[in-house]
């Protein structure tokens, strides 16, 4: 049976809530063969989780590195600032963009999953490690006496201007990073609608054969 949304139900129709139509659909793809015709659709939230892991990896270690911590703390570290946002673009990526393609939203603004899948991937491969990795490493580096930090009492802008000169030598690597991670988003995401429309071809298809069989 092909999924589809339509105003017009046919009579022998199964009405289906987003939810389940979701189920449904992600179900065919964790099945269908070959896997050439959905290979991103089943892979590319992996991928760019990938993608934001290596970002936090990089970012992490700038600042431990800066900050002299050598293996102080690296396990608790490693854990939030590179294992999470791996996790967190696969699946916000995957609820937000990939299955948003499959059920057709948005189906008319192509570039409306673009910029979705940009801003999860920004979100999670830039923002989220840059919040965590210099507080990390500035609570390793006090706790452990590896490297002079400010004091919180010292104030928000003594600590801010402190930062930024850490981070200074980190922001051409940055770039290359942000660019990445939109590139990566971006060829994901259009590998993803192109393999949704073969799905789609292919569901009808089927369905064409069947009822011509039946007939």
């Amino acid at each position: 049976m092909a999924l589809r949304k339509s105003s017009e139900i046919p009579k022998d129709a199964v009405i289906l809530d987003e939810m389940e139509a979701a189920g449904y659909i992600w179900n065919i793809i964790a099945d269908w063969e070959p896997l050439s015709d959905i290979w991103s659709l089943r892979y590319g939230a992996v991928a760019l989780g990938a993608v934001s892991s290596l970002s936090g990896l990089l970012i992490n270690k700038h600042y431990r590195w800066r900050f002299k911590l050598g293996n102080y703390g690296y396990l608790s570290s490693t854990i939030p600032i590179v294992v999470m946002p791996g996790l967190l673009t696969l699946l916000f990526h995957k609820q937000l963009v990939t299955t948003n393609i499959l059920l057709m939203k948005n189906s008319a603004c192509p570039i409306c999953h673009e910029i979705r899948s940009g801003v999860v991937q920004l979100g999670f491969g830039i923002a989220y490690p840059m919040l965590l990795a210099p507080t990390s490493a500035l609570m390793f580096a006090n706790r452990y006496s590896t490297y002079r930090v400010p004091h919180l009492t010292e104030g928000a802008k003594v600590m801010f201007k402190f930062l930024r000169v850490h981070t200074k030598s980190l922001t051409g690597t940055l770039a290359y990073i942000a660019t990445l991670q939109l590139a990566a988003s971006a060829v994901v995401t259009y590998l993803e609608m192109r393999n949704n429309i073969t799905l789609r071809h292919k569901l009808a298809e089927i369905e064409r054969k069947l009822e011509s069989g039946l007939s």
